[in-house]
């Protein structure tokens, strides 16, 4: 087990409030990404979460491949629900009767979800609003809401704050009431506990000490990157993703001090790339903390 322990909150003398937050106010198209990664509704399930973790998107537009308009949402947390983590799995029992391959070849348009939009003349404020109460991390971005052509799209980290220093400390933002996950749990089990908690990611403990880190990528390089490639055609969704976590888990974890300003967790999020940390102290977990986490606490909802 490695620790990478980004601990920033080092004495800098009196604190001066040095942010560059983008303002709730202006349009969105300013902080939007326009080069979007989408797919077609007849992608399979298996190459979309390939191009998931590929990419490191957790949502991806489904787009009608000539006219590029939006039909719906492909969401890694509604491939593990379908693979065994909730109502979804009813689909693999009723329709492919639980055969694992025949599943996970069918196409994303069988569980895609419906798509929020906003149009490319809305406000960041707009976004924020449906981001904070609708809990989704990602918004694709329509030229308007007749042809729904999708332009762009907007993310948590795309209206993230920066700043040398908020004032804020881990402590106040983190979340002290962490699920978690042991060496001996499943995939199965995993996938259970996130699509239940709409978690993306639980933290691996021993003893009350930080070992490692799971994730829905984890599970989803598992099921995209075809490991599974030798198993009999017959195979069972509970016989595949009976996978222990020691097997799958991330043991170089990023991890965070409570005392660290929550402007040294958004610098993270931005270089590693990560949605959220777990926080800890010589070892043992104290909390996690996420993008969302902050977004709420900054915005003040």
């Amino acid at each position: 087990m490695s620790y990478r322990d980004i601990n920033k909150s080092r004495d800098r003398g009196p604190r001066e409030f040095k942010s560059h937050v983008v303002k709730k106010k202006g349009n969105i198209m300013l902080v939007a990404k326009t080069d979007v990664v989408s797919t077609h509704p007849m992608n399979s399930i298996k190459n979309v979460a390939k191009l998931m973790k590929e990419n490191d998107f957790r949502r991806i537009p489904i787009v009608d491949a000539g006219t590029n308009r939006l039909g719906g949402l492909g969401v890694a947390i509604d491939i593990l629900d379908f693979l065994g983590g909730g109502e979804k799995y009813n689909i693999i029992l009723k329709d492919y009767n639980g055969n694992f391959l025949s599943a996970i070849n069918c196409p994303i348009n069988k569980i895609m979800a419906d798509a929020m939009c906003v149009e490319q003349t809305a406000e960041v404020e707009d976004v924020l609003d449906i981001m904070i109460e609708k809990h989704t991390s990602a918004i694709p971005v329509v030229d308007d809401v007749e042809n729904k052509k999708v332009v762009a799209i907007v993310t948590e980290r795309d209206i993230l704050p920066a700043g040398e220093s908020f004032d804020i400390p881990v402590r106040d933002v983190m979340q002290t009431n962490c699920i978690t996950s042991s060496l001996g749990m499943r995939l199965l089990d995993v996938s259970r506990i996130m699509v239940r908690n709409r978690l993306r990611r639980l933290p691996v403990i021993r003893e009350d000490r930080l070992i490692g880190i799971v994730t829905v990528f984890d599970v989803l390089k598992f099921v995209g990157y075809g490991k599974f490639h030798k198993l009999e055609d017959s195979v069972n969704v509970e016989k595949t993703l009976s996978e222990r976590v020691e097997n799958i888990m991330e043991e170089d974890v990023v991890t965070v001090k409570k005392d660290q300003d929550i402007a040294d967790v958004c610098n993270l999020i931005k270089e590693t790339g990560f949605g959220g940390f777990p926080v800890v102290d010589d070892g043992r977990l104290e909390g996690i903390i996420t993008t969302s986490d902050i977004i709420r606490n900054i915005y003040g909802r």
